[in-house]
């Protein structure tokens, strides 16, 4: 009986989304931009309000508005959608940049079918705007933009470009989502490896998940791919004095030493309860380290995560903030931690917010790119085992021995502007579009 009236609560809300599908659609027709620069479709099922969509995609698009005009679709979380101040605001910004901004109402349940109506609201709308003359390219933000281009160009025959973010497939079977050889598993990797075939240009955001990818496919070849990682606009954050090279550098003058981290940390994807082991061995140097948090998971569940592992509750401050409030909160903490399942495709976007903001970091080996640009920068330490507490309490050790010269050298802000800049990303992309 329950079932049955979950049903038909999702068919009705379908209908209503269809319903509205329809207005938007009309309204496309009646606004649909007239301009000279080249107008890209880029979509993202990934939502613009969310921290990371903000700073992984307006922070690129705002700085090739002068030449391009982008047909931004992306994904929101209805939580996020009925925040009106901030979708008001959200659509000015895009307006000052000449993006059109289109959003779509994201579905989590019940899980396969809600999938199948965001995939049928995509097509319709990549059916609408591709068959358009004036549209000459299509930016896709992940597989499931990517299938539905794919699809959409044996009708339109427009190029797209696979934007992989990561290997997903593989992503859901370390998560503990999906197993390996699964049926569903299975039709992810067909999919990939079409996509993959028949996409105008591959961008990863790593160079380990090109060589995997190259690897596993042979009919590949390297000057597909283009290597673009998270990046971050810099200039969002300043890096405190006593981060600084002039500051008050020793850790042992400091009244408190913070272990940070951020994001999302219950999807199954980071290694929380390692984490607060790592800051257990911080606290034998460092008695009175302390714990900071920025997610906006379940802070209760985080919580009792930390007091399974022995953590005093008291010893953590946990906060939700929004990408205006991150800089500022980021600025408290002394070191930041990335301790991930291996996944070669990954490319954690705090490396970068760390590191603009002049946070030494710690990590561990398998993540993308991450322990080669931890080491070649020297800016933290890199754990092999983040369960082997020997190991953790050598790295605590390690990271607190070469503290004071990281922030001498002043080798995290080095690295964000090398490597991690927006403005350095905007002009891969840029020269990635020239080129085709």
């Amino acid at each position: 009986m329950y079932l049955n009236r979950h049903m038909v609560d999702f068919r009705v809300l379908m209908m209503r989304d269809l319903f509205r599908k329809y207005i938007s659609m009309c309204e496309i027709k009646r606004n649909y931009p007239t301009t000279e620069r080249v107008i890209i479709l880029y979509f993202s099922y990934t939502g613009v309000l969310e921290p990371l969509g903000r700073s992984q995609i307006l922070n690129y698009l705002s700085r090739l508005s002068d030449d391009y005009h982008f047909i931004l679709v992306s994904f929101e979380k209805s939580l996020d959608m009925s925040d009106k101040q901030a979708v008001e605001d959200l659509r000015s910004e895009c307006d000052q940049y000449g993006i059109t901004w289109k959003p779509q109402i994201y579905h989590h349940r019940p899980r396969f079918l809600a999938t199948a109506w965001d995939l049928l609201v995509l097509l319709c709308v990549t059916l609408r705007f591709s068959s358009r003359r004036e549209v000459q390219l299509i930016h896709c933000r992940s597989y499931i933009p990517a299938i539905v281009a794919w699809l959409c160009g044996k009708v339109t025959r427009k190029p797209f470009i696979f934007d992989m973010r990561a290997i997903w497939p593989d992503e859901l079977v370390t998560a503990g989502r999906l197993s390996e050889g699964a049926v569903t598993y299975n039709i992810l990797k067909w999919f990939e490896r079409r996509l993959l075939r028949n996409a105008t240009k591959v961008i990863s955001l790593t160079d380990a998940a090109v060589e995997y990818l190259l690897d596993k496919y042979s009919e590949l070849t390297r000057d597909q791919f283009e290597v673009i990682t998270t990046c971050v606009d810099i200039n969002h954050f300043n890096v405190p004095e006593r981060l600084s090279a002039s500051g008050n550098l020793a850790q042992s003058k400091r009244e408190t030493f913070v272990v940070g981290t951020m994001g999302t940390l219950l999807s199954g994807w980071f290694y929380l309860d390692a984490f607060f082991a790592f800051f257990l061995a911080v606290k034998q140097y460092l008695p009175e380290a302390r714990v900071s948090i920025i997610t906006r998971d379940d802070h209760c569940r985080v919580l009792e995560k930390a007091a399974h592992v022995g953590v005093n509750v008291d010893d953590i401050n946990i906060v939700a903030a929004t990408p205006a409030e991150m800089p500022a909160y980021l600025a408290n903490m002394d070191v930041g931690i990335m301790f991930y399942a291996p996944d070669v495709g990954r490319a954690p976007t705090r490396l970068a917010e760390f590191l603009a903001t002049g946070v030494p970091v710690v990590g561990n080996h398998g993540i993308g790119d991450l322990g080669q640009l931890i080491n070649h920068y020297e800016v933290g330490v890199v754990v092999k085992n983040v369960y082997d507490q020997r190991e953790l309490d050598s790295a605590a050790c390690q990271l607190l021995e070469h503290y004071d010269g990281i922030l001498a050298r002043q080798a995290c802000r080095h690295a964000a502007d090398d490597y991690f800049s927006a403005d350095q990303g905007a002009e891969r992309y840029r020269r990635l579009y020239e080129s085709i």
